[in-house]
């Protein structure tokens, strides 16, 4: 937890929320739907989740007292029961944290021009399989589903004593996948196929990079992409940085 206070409010197990703007976004991914409270609410209500308060120049973070006394508050802490986002539960809701973005990110170096990976015959099939993978996966699974299916798999490789290719390998892979894709593929500017389709072709290697989720308020926009570490795979710098992340799968 991101706080010693003792909460006094969870998120329910699909719920995430992220703090931008001075302003509570949170992620339902059991109905793959945004919402956000409005600016005055985001202080009493980061305090009752146990979380760190906004910044100095938001509002004052109220005293307990003040909160459990405040209806309108109040109000707000149930229509967020009310709409499964949040318990006073233990046994339904687990403790609201913040996703840690790096701060300094940077994009994965590419091969210099006139030079490329060697693309044989396992890395076509793997990729058209991972194609196959994603359009099955997108059209029949709910966003909570994909999210929990990535997820378990990363945890079984891992819990089974799994480790990490190099850099040098994950950067041939993601290479492969950038010179392969325009050939075979014409979606462009979806973020939730690319990242997808990226993460199953790396996952025919036994490489699980981070899926992150993240929003921006200005415009409200939610974005995805490919990232491990400080590094992002498949997005540029300049576009991530003005998200927000709200979960890391």
């Amino acid at each position: 937890m991101n706080s010693a206070a003792q909460p006094q409010l969870l998120l329910t197990k699909p719920a995430f929320v992220c703090l931008t703007d001075d302003t509570l976004v949170f992620l339902d991914l059991h109905n793959d739907k945004y919402s956000c409270l409005e600016s005055r609410h985001t202080a009493p209500v980061t305090a009752m989740l146990g979380l760190p308060m906004p910044s100095s120049e938001g509002p004052e973070a109220p005293k307990g007292a003040d909160v459990e006394n405040n209806e309108e508050v109040q109000e707000v802490v149930q229509n967020l029961i009310d709409s499964g986002l949040a318990t006073r539960d233990s046994k339904q809701g687990k403790p609201a944290e913040f996703v840690t973005q790096y701060s300094e990110l940077k994009e994965m170096l590419g091969y210099e021009i006139g030079e490329a990976p060697k693309i044989h015959a396992r890395h076509l099939f793997n990729f058209f399989k991972a194609l196959i993978t994603t359009k099955s996966l997108l059209r029949f699974a709910s966003m909570e589903q994909l999210v929990t299916q990535v997820r378990r798999r990363k945890q079984r490789y891992y819990a089974g004593g799994g480790v990490e290719p190099d850099n040098e390998r994950i950067n041939e892979l993601v290479e492969i996948y950038k010179i392969l894709k325009p050939l075979f593929v014409t979606v462009k500017d979806e973020c939730l196929f690319n990242s997808l389709f990226l993460i199953e072709f790396l996952a025919c290697y036994r490489v699980y990079p981070n899926w992150y989720f993240g929003v921006r308020l200005n415009e409200f926009y939610a974005h995805c992409w490919v990232q491990d570490g400080n590094v992002i795979y498949d997005d540029f710098v300049d576009r991530t940085c003005q998200n927000q992340p709200i979960m890391a799968v």
